[in-house]
């Protein structure tokens, strides 16, 4: 019994025992697990935001991937769309035309008769007042281009009106023959700054600078101050920019002898010939010019001038003249400066020239040839002096409108021995204006009045002059 009770306290004490190892070992686990928990989350985490990262640039890089691999399979595509028009854009074509001109019919109203009375530069006749209208200075021509010469510059200008008028047949205004205004090639090679020019043809004469007074007036100034005309000659010229806006330029030119005066154009031949066909030498012409911009203003000063020998009387041999007196040789010289100040707003232009014979540029009076015979020396010559100048002031108050008001002279000298028979002077004022719209018409009015001084008498004349011109 004793035995069994023993037995029965072992067993107990030994429950107990493992009892209370069990419990610690649970508590022991419990925390473990609690604290483990945690730590497992946040390297989930970690290791979730890894992936997700890594999962980012690998999306990344293959999008950079796809994108160029289309680039590099859609190239070969792209390549002959782009490269074949590049081909054609580079193939120019030989020759281009451009064609410019412009319709205009003008009329006139005038209190007396002018010389040319659609060209009124002086006045014969008081008494008379005539007025007419014609388009025969509507003008055509085209610029012509060599696009594929890319070595140098090369153009020409072809130009016509039809001004020439079937003379004394009483149709001039509806059979006008057409006038050759230019026909010129030009060649030019530039070298950074600098351009060298070759001009060969009919066009603009160097020696008057090309600045013309706003007339409604093909004439603009002939007689009145203004020289001006087209000649044939050869040119050469240098162009050097600087300062950015500005350029230089100097030009000279060999010219056909002309003259509006041969004293002898009655006859058969011998005689029936003018300056151009009888010199010896050709013209000598030149011109220096500076324009520029500055301050809102455009700039231009010029200066031409001409030298040659002209032989009015015909023949080709040199001092052949009357059979009473010898001579027909003539000098040619002429200076001829401009200046023109233009601004958004308003512009200032004017000319001034000196001359002797110098009636082929538009100069009356002092600059016709003439018999004046020296009767001293028994010799015929024709050297007469003139001076002459214009100068305008214009204001643009809006875009497209200009109103101008001006003053032009010729001034021979009268006192010179053998000068045109009684002529002393020739002058005018006038107010224009014109306005043009759509860019294309003009439309324009003016007033003018023309005093032509002679020794024993003065002579004025009015006149009213409108015009409407569609350029194109």
């Amino acid at each position: 019994m004793r035995k069994l009770l023993f037995l029965f306290i072992l067993c107990f004490m030994a429950v107990a025992v493992a009892q209370e190892e069990a419990a610690p070992a649970e508590e022991k686990v419990a925390p473990a697990e609690e604290k483990a928990a945690p730590a497992t989350g946040d390297a989930m985490e970690a290791r979730i935001k890894a992936i997700e990262e890594n999962q980012a640039k690998l999306e990344e890089e293959n999008k950079k991937l796809r994108e160029e691999l289309a680039a590099k399979q859609e190239a070969p595509k792209a390549e002959p769309a782009k490269t074949e028009p590049a081909k054609e854009e580079k193939k120019k074509p030989i020759v281009e035309f451009a064609p410019y001109g412009f319709i205009e019919l003008y009329g006139w109203a005038h209190d007396a008769m002018f010389l040319s009375n659609d060209y009124p530069m002086k006045v014969v006749d008081e008494g008379k007042s005539t007025t007419g209208m014609t388009a025969k200075n509507s003008r055509f021509g085209t610029k012509i281009l060599f696009p594929s010469i890319e070595a140098v510059k090369l153009s020409a200008m072809l130009e016509v009106d039809f001004f020439t008028n079937m003379a004394d047949t009483g149709y001039s205004e509806s059979y006008p023959m057409i006038r050759m205004r230019h026909a010129v090639l030009e060649l030019s090679k530039t070298w950074g700054n600098s351009t060298l020019g070759f001009k060969a043809g009919q066009t603009w004469s160097t020696a008057t600078p090309i600045l013309f007074p706003a007339m409604v007036n093909p004439s603009l100034g002939w007689g009145l101050g203004n020289l001006w005309q087209r000649m044939p000659l050869v040119e050469f010229s240098f162009t050097q920019k600087f300062a950015e806006t500005f350029a230089f330029t100097a030009q000279v030119a060999a010219v056909r002898a002309m003259t509006g005066a041969s004293a002898n154009k009655n006859g058969f031949l011998e005689v029936n010939i003018d300056a151009g066909d009888a010199s010896h030498i050709p013209q000598i012409q030149g011109q220096l010019s500076l324009k520029g911009a500055f301050a809102g203003l455009d700039l231009l000063v010029a200066v031409g001038g001409a030298w040659g020998r002209e032989n009015y009387k015909g023949g080709v041999m040199m001092n052949k003249g009357t059979t009473k007196y010898t001579g027909g040789i003539v000098d040619v010289i002429l200076v001829n400066p401009a200046l023109k100040l233009s601004h958004e707003y308003f512009e200032v232009a004017g000319k001034f020239f000196w001359g002797q014979n110098v009636d082929v540029f538009g100069a009356f009076g002092g600059g016709l040839i003439t018999e004046n015979i020296d009767a001293t020396n028994k010799r015929v010559t024709g050297s007469q002096e003139t001076m002459g100048y214009w100068a305008q002031l214009s204001g643009k108050p809006i875009k497209g409108l200009s109103i101008n008001v001006g003053y032009g002279a010729e001034d021979p000298d009268e006192d010179q021995a053998g000068a045109t028979p009684n002529y002393i002077s020739n002058s005018t004022i006038w107010v224009s204006s014109f306005y043009t719209f759509f860019e294309r018409v003009t439309i324009g009015a003016q007033w003018a009045q023309v005093w032509t001084e002679l020794a024993a008498k003065k002579l004025t004349g009015n006149t009213i002059m409108g015009s409407a011109k569609v350029s194109f």
